[in-house]
């Protein structure tokens, strides 16, 4: 059975694109295979220049580290670590040196996101509004050329919601990223410069 039939999508950089369907309509499968964690069974997929079926696994791990950001519904924050070293954490993953720029970085990013002064807080001091902006600057410190946000507000009650998505505006507004949010939900995707409506595999 295919998942997905026919897709032929490009996503404009610098942008806030939004991709709703049902559940199975095979939204979170376009996800995911355009950030690399699945491979097409046909066709091509281009990010960054990059055309991701000829990557081996070791390749694509370092793809998505140089290239992707994720802001997750579940938030995926550590909880014995604050609030900027988790933002940091990618980058520490991915062997960068920490240094009074890279702080610098992850401070301005705070700032424009809203959680500048909760730095120094752990995730179980942070209210969901404020975890999940914290997963945002996560997802933007490496400065990645893709943010895929998979239904970044489900766990969210509608003011955090409401403040969650206007962050991931400005993130493209202010800073430059292109962004992705696959979601159910009509009110979230008002948000986007750009929806795309999935159906059955299809683009609808």
């Amino acid at each position: 059975m295919e998942a997905l039939r026919g897709i032929d999508l490009d996503l404009p950089r610098s942008r806030f694109t939004a991709i709703m369907g049902p559940s199975g309509s095979g939204k979170s499968t376009l996800m995911h295979c355009l950030a690399g964690l699945d491979q097409a069974g046909g066709g091509t997929v281009t990010v960054a220049g990059i055309e991701l079926g000829s990557l081996d696994d070791d390749a694509l791990t370092v793809f998505r580290r140089r290239h992707v950001g994720f802001v997750f519904q579940s938030f995926n924050l550590l909880p014995m670590l604050t609030a900027e070293q988790n933002i940091l954490l990618p980058l520490e993953l991915g062997g960068g040196r920490i240094d009074e720029a890279v702080r610098e970085r992850a401070r301005t990013l705070a700032e424009t996101i809203g959680v500048a002064d909760r730095l120094g807080h752990r995730p179980a001091e942070l209210s969901g509004g404020q975890q999940q902006r914290v997963a945002i600057a996560r997802a933007l410190v490496t400065q990645p050329d893709l943010v895929f946000a998979d239904e970044p507000t489900g766990n969210l009650d509608s003011t955090a919601s409401a403040e969650v998505l206007e962050h991931l505006r400005r993130s493209v507004r202010e800073l430059g990223q292109t962004v992705v949010m696959v979601t159910h939900d009509r009110d979230a995707a008002a948000h986007a410069d750009d929806v795309i409506t999935m159906a059955d595999g299809r683009i609808a």
